[in-house]
């Protein structure tokens, strides 16, 4: 199987899922991701918007939970280059203005930039993962060209509604694996 032909695999598992099936698999997510030992300290923090319409976890879930361990917290969410094939985190708060890119992501209008070597922890999306903690993103390569400027403890946390594959195909020098990756039934760390 190809990757192409995986993620459209993933993005109709996704898609079939009822509304009442992923409210319980949010939280359980959100309960697996209370159960993960955070990095300490977890200070600097890049989320992500999660796309409805993609069927992705609410991640919002879990960046509240967060914001309610540490008031201090600085929540973070990329923006896109897309000219550069870049990414990079920008702090938000309540008053952030948030703007839809060219895919409908909704990314931070304003807001300091963090550099990518303060951040504590990533929250990653993916579309699938496997037993060694490659990850399958939707192949923009926007996140293996980020994850690099990060500290080496940073922890690198993928959010997955479904268990790992035995092996992801067609993987690269560049695929940056998780460090962990949280799914309804377990954690994984690798």
């Amino acid at each position: 199987m190809t990757k192409q032909e995986l993620r459209q695999q993933y993005m109709q598992k996704r898609l079939g899922l009822t509304g009442s099936q992923r409210a319980k698999i949010d939280d359980l997510l959100l309960i697996r991701f209370q159960q993960f030992a955070l990095p300490d300290p977890a200070d600097h923090v890049l989320s992500f918007w999660p796309l409805t319409d993609k069927g992705e976890p609410n991640s919002f879930l879990l960046t509240d939970f967060l914001r309610f361990r540490n008031p201090a917290l600085v929540l973070c969410y990329p923006v896109t280059d897309l000219s550069q094939r870049q990414m990079q985190a920008r702090e938000v708060n309540d008053d952030t203005r948030f703007a839809l890119n060219k895919w409908g992501i909704a990314e931070p209008a304003d807001g300091r930039p963090v550099a990518a070597r303060r951040l504590d922890l990533v929250l990653v999306p993916l579309l699938a993962f496997d037993r060694r903690g490659n990850r399958l993103g939707y192949g923009g390569g926007f996140y293996d060209r980020f994850l690099p400027g990060c500290r080496d403890n940073c922890v690198f946390l993928g959010i997955s509604q479904f268990a790992p594959e035995p092996v992801l195909p067609e993987l690269a020098e560049y695929d940056i694996p998780l460090t962990a990756c949280i799914t309804p039934e377990m954690i994984y760390e690798f």
